[in-house]
């Protein structure tokens, strides 16, 4: 898009504020338009593309001093550079990815006025050309000095096939020096030499957009080494001598290959073998041959020039590899065996040995035979034998033991006892020597203990195992070894198990609550630690049994459930790991009363007139309301607080001309059991109604209304119809008698514990 000029006007206008007197000056963007390429032409992958755009500025300023960048979408293509003096501002990229491209010129002059053109343009998917070496074929092996012919097919989708340029490569000689290009026909051809050795052969071949296609051949080249030098060992051999072809002199494979060789034995003009063994075993060879190697050397590809030795087979004396002496190690009570080994005669003589002993290195002439009797030997003297092989034609290269040093002999393993021999968990066991150690070397000789517990070694080394660390079912064994100061004799051992034949103690259950709101019952005591504990239950539904384990401390903590109402009878029996049953336990019982009182469950809760239950609405005077409280108070410390709001209802008293105000708590059942005192606002003793009369006993019923004239006696008058003004002393007094009312129930102290309930009736009103 072009910027167009301003007018003649507007010029003229901007002349006019221009100047030194201080008038602002407005000046223009540059003008940027791109002419090259065309809107929706197409190029290919990887095809370099040259845009061109033309900048103008118009404000008089230098286009130089403009610089332009370039972006493909968002992706910066070319970066920001000043436009040259004939305003061409040029770009010149590729495109990696196919598809339609949107190209953006930026230009900014250096008051950081802008101005943008763009382009769109097509980038089309640019097949690869193709190539297929055809020779040299992969895994050809060549060799030196001929002419390798190079034999491809090209071709290219967009191009045409002469249009390819063609380089071929090798790992080893780099480019090759082959013609750059094929022929229309899409045939390429060329020849060169290689040097020795493995070529990775690749020909590569390009199109005019710069997209490749590859293919390679693998081949080898190959020059053949050169003759080794052989020797063949022994020179000269004796009859039966394995002989042996040595290469003294490597052979040399001109590309460095690797090589291998060939050994041809032969005897006496006849082959023998052909391997890659360079020896003949021994026993093979005879007295009088004549024996020839030549050693071909082979570099993978092919055979060089043999390398040839030839020794004759003379007569050989016996031998053997080595002298052993047994036993090792050997002790003051062994006698010392000497054993040739390896004997080796090339004509198959027998055995023949002569025995020389050296004791303390010095030659012991009486000992010619291949034993030295221990009787000759103390501890730490050493002893070695010098064996030679002969036979009828000679003596062969005498051979040395090894030096044998006679060692101190351990004394004779004792034996062991472990008493008691029956034991239980409650008894110590402690290991004794049965039979006392010999020492051959006369050395004094101390003991050491060692305990296994079920196999297990353990960490005791005393003679003896606290009755702490055994259980039923334990096996322990006793080891006992002889020290004679130098060396440890085998261990003697005893071993026994530990059996539990007593029955554990009786457990003991702690005592439970008689009666309880709760139906589950949290049982502890005492008992064996680790016994299995099994409670027997019965109640007036039947009996049943749990199980538990007594912890690791002698205690058990078990909670457990019963039903409501019925006494529960509870003991226990445990039963340790041996399986021995202990008598039975002391007998509990408890009972969950029921009916269930649910207050009861509550920590502290009606407890205390500070806890007290308030669990109801005000109660009126209307007299048409009735609270019920059924609960338990399980023995004679228990007590159960409530605080019963009460409304009298002044205005209506006053009005129908009497107080209808009247309080009533009464036992309605449990009265033989229960009593309760009365409390008029306030929990606190003081405030506690009648105490001289009732502090002791409690009440079974107690009512509080407006029906006194005055003479301090609750009871009813004759002018219960009229309710007297101020100062009439001869009727009943309308009074606000509102009130919060608190009651204590306990259960009396000549009751003996137990689940009865009560029931506590409240209400209010004539």
């Amino acid at each position: 898009m072009r910027t167009r000029p301003p007018s003649a006007a507007l010029v003229l206008l901007l002349a006019a504020c221009n100047g030194d007197d201080g008038l602002k000056v407005i000046h223009e963007p540059p003008v940027i338009t791109i002419f090259e390429p065309a809107i929706g032409t197409t190029f290919y992958e990887e095809e370099l593309v040259t845009f061109k755009a033309q900048v103008t500025t118009l404000d008089g300023s230098d286009v130089t001093d403009v610089s332009h960048s370039w972006v493909a979408g968002e992706t910066t293509i070319c970066e920001s550079t000043g436009v040259p003096a004939d305003g061409i501002a040029t770009c010149t990229a590729s495109f990696s990815d196919a598809g339609p491209y949107t190209i953006t010129v930026t230009a900014i002059n250096t008051r950081a006025d802008r101005a943008t053109a763009t382009v769109d343009i097509n980038i089309a998917y640019n097949e690869p050309p193709t190539v297929q070496l055809v020779t040299p074929e992969d895994g050809a092996s060549l060799q030196s000095n001929d002419l390798v012919i190079f034999e491809a097919l090209i071709a290219d989708t967009e191009d045409e096939a002469d249009d390819l340029s063609v380089t071929v490569t090798s790992s080893r000689d780099g480019v090759l020096s082959l013609p750059a290009a094929g022929t229309t026909g899409g045939e390429y051809s060329g020849a060169t030499n290689l040097s020795g050795g493995t070529h990775l052969l690749t020909i590569t071949v390009t199109d005019t957009a710069g997209k490749t296609g590859q293919d390679t051949s693998t081949v080898y080249v190959n020059d053949p080494p050169s003759a080794p030098s052989v020797e063949i060992t022994p020179d000269p051999p004796g009859s039966g001598a394995s002989l042996t072809a040595t290469i003294s002199a490597a052979a040399v494979d001109p590309e460095g290959d690797a090589i291998s060789y060939r050994y041809d034995w032969y005897v006496d003009g006849s082959l023998y073998q052909s391997s890659t063994v360079p020896v003949v075993g021994t026993g093979v060879t005879k007295r009088g041959q004549f024996w020839e190697v030549y050693v071909y050397p082979y570099d993978g590809s092919a055979y060089g020039n043999p390398g040839s030795d030839a020794v004759s087979v003379a007569n050989s004396l016996p031998g053997i590899d080595s002298v052993t002496i047994d036993p090792n190690p050997a002790y003051t009570d062994d006698d010392i065996i000497a054993t040739p080994v390896g004997w080796e005669d090339g004509e198959g003589d027998p055995e023949k040995y002569a025995y020389a002993w050296y004791i303390n290195e010095v030659l012991d002439a009486s000992a010619t035979t291949d034993t030295y009797p221990a009787s000759a030997t103390i501890k730490g003297d050493t002893v070695r034998v010098v064996v030679t092989p002969s036979d009828s034609y000679g003596a062969g290269t005498p051979v040395s033991s090894g030096t044998r040093e006679i060692w101190n002999t351990a004394p004779t393993a004792p034996s062991a006892t472990i008493t008691p021999g029956s034991p239980q968990p409650e008894d110590n066991l402690v290991c004794g020597l049965g039979a006392t150690s010999y020492d051959a070397d006369g050395d004094a000789i101390s003991y050491s203990y060692v305990w296994y517990k079920n196999g297990v070694l353990t960490s005791n080394t005393t003679y003896s195992v606290s009755s702490t660390d055994t259980s039923h079912g334990d096996l322990w064994e006793c080891r006992i070894t002889a020290d004679d100061g130098e060396d440890t004799s085998a261990y003697g051992s005893a071993s026994v198990t530990v059996s539990d034949v007593s029955a554990p103690d009786a457990p003991t259950i702690d005592s439970i609550d008689r009666y309880s709101n709760d139906d589950d019952v949290d049982l502890t005591g005492t008992c064996e630690a680790g016994c299995a504990l099994t409670f027997y239950f019965s109640d007036g539904t039947g009996t049943w049994t749990e199980k538990d384990t007594c912890d690791s401390d002698g205690s058990f903590d078990y909670t457990t459930y019963v039903t409501r109402g019925y006494d529960t009878q509870v003991y226990a029996i445990c039963k340790d790991a041996a399986g021995n049953n202990s008598s039975a336990s002391n007998t509990v019982t408890t009972q969950a009363c029921t009916p269930y009182d649910t207050r009861e469950n509550t920590s502290g809760y009606g407890d205390s007139g500070a806890t007290s239950i308030d669990e109801w609405a005000t109660l009126t005077d209307a007299g048409t309301t009735t609270i019920t409280i059924t609960a338990n108070a399980l023995d004679s410390t228990d007590e159960d607080w409530y605080v019963i709001s009460t409304l009298d209802n002044y205005t209506a008293d006053v009005a129908a001309g009497r107080n209808t105000y009247n309080f009533d708590a009464e036992l309605t059942a449990g009265s033989g059991t229960y009593s309760f005192w009365i409390y008029k606002g306030d929990p606190d003793p003081t405030y506690m109604e009648c105490s001289s009369t009732y502090s002791s006993t409690g009440y079974q019923e107690f009512n509080y209304y407006q029906q006194d004239l005055g003479e301090g006696v609750h009871s009813i008058p004759s002018d219960t119809k009229a309710c007297a003004g101020a100062g009439d002393s001869t009727r009943n007094q309308c009074t606000d008698l509102t009130e919060d009312w608190y009651i204590k129930v306990m259960r009396n102290k000549s009751a003996s514990a137990s689940c009865d309930a009560y029931t506590l009736t409240i209400t209010n009103g004539l």
